[in-house]
């Protein structure tokens, strides 16, 4: 086997390799350095597969590091994004591991944020769905569920509700509309209902069995 090319990625430190004019993969230039690989040098197939293993390795933690550095991920996030960059199952296991050894990356942790950051807008139940979804464990989002305070919840959907009949007619059609709305937003159908009760209570009219 021999190195035909090397090639810097950007301003990166992440060199193309391509062994026998095909690409072999993304080496880091620690690993280039270490080893003084070169374009033209002849290298042992076993030895170099070893040592790509070996990079691919801190490739894979370098990546992750720098993808959570700009979104806030949960450990299926990370999964799913070495998978795409096509690391095999063994290293995503392995960086996933050390990324939670060193605090980088906590599902709990993210599961509260992501919670409180949608609280205001979404109801409980819609937001534990987008939780699943992004692989927090049901345990975690059951405990989160458990903290959800009733009343806290139904004054946050009475400010969605407040917002949804603002300039519409005061009806029972308008109430049901806003109860559906509710409901399309994540929340149980009886906070919907107290929340739309509560939206539509200070206004007068002759008919106000909508209520």
């Amino acid at each position: 086997m021999i190195i035909t090319k090397i090639k810097r990625i950007g301003s990166t430190n992440r060199f193309h390799i391509y062994v026998d004019e095909k690409w072999f993969g993304i080496f880091l230039d620690e690993t280039l350095a270490r080893y003084g690989f070169k374009t033209g040098q002849m290298v042992d197939a076993v030895e170099f597969s070893r040592i790509k293993k070996e990079n691919d390795e801190k490739l894979a933690f370098d990546m992750a590091v720098g993808y959570m550095e700009r979104y806030v991920v949960s450990e299926k996030g990370i999964k799913d994004y070495l998978k795409k960059k096509a690391f095999d199952w063994q290293i995503i296991e392995q960086t996933v591991e050390k990324l939670r050894e060193y605090g980088f990356v906590d599902d709990e942790r993210f599961a509260k944020n992501y919670f409180e950051s949608l609280t205001a807008s979404k109801g409980k139940r819609a937001i534990a769905n987008k939780l699943r979804e992004k692989g927090i464990s049901s345990e975690i989002v059951e405990s989160l569920l458990e903290t959800v305070d009733e009343e806290d919840e139904i004054e946050k959907a009475t400010k969605l509700a407040e917002k949804f009949v603002k300039n519409r007619e005061k009806s029972t059609k308008t109430k049901q509309k806003c109860v559906a709305h509710l409901v399309y937003k994540g929340y149980d159908y009886s906070v919907a209902q107290k929340a739309s009760n509560n939206a539509l209570k200070n206004y007068e009219g002759e008919n106000d069995d909508w209520i």
